[in-house]
C-alpha cells in the first residue's frame, strides 16, 4: 500500500504488486516549497513514511525523480551509476 500527498494534492491510496509503480506530475508552488511524502505498508507491518520530494534536496538533481522502495527504506535512482543506490532511512514514527 502506498499513499502519497502534499499539503495541496492527494495522489490517493494505491495497492501495488511487486515491481509495479505509480507516477504523478506536479508543479512547484510560487514559493518553491512543494513537498510530497508517501506512507507505505507491506502486509501486517507497521506504516513507514518518507519525504519523497523535498525541493532543497531534489530540485537540482531530478526533473523526473525515480525511487525504488524496499522494506528497509527508499533508494533514489542515481543517473550516474544507473542504480537505485542513494538510500535513506524511513522518517521517524509520528
Amino acid at each position: 500500500m502506498v499513499h502519497c500527498k502534499s499539503k495541496d494534492n492527494d495522489i490517493g491510496v494505491h495497492v501495488l504488486k511487486p515491481h509495479e509503480n505509480i507516477q504523478w506530475n506536479f508543479h512547484l508552488n510560487f514559493f518553491q516549497t512543494t513537498q510530497f511524502y508517501c506512507a507505505m505498508k507491506w502486509g501486517e507491518e507497521k506504516v513507514h513514511w518518507f519525504d519523497i520530494y523535498i525541493p532543497d534536496r531534489d530540485f537540482d538533481r531530478c526533473i523526473k525523480c525515480s525511487w525504488g522502495v524496499k522494506q528497509n527504506g527508499p533508494c533514489f535512482y542515481d543517473k550516474a551509476s544507473r542504480a537505485f543506490d542513494i538510500c535513506y532511512q524511513w522518517n521517524p514514527g509520528r
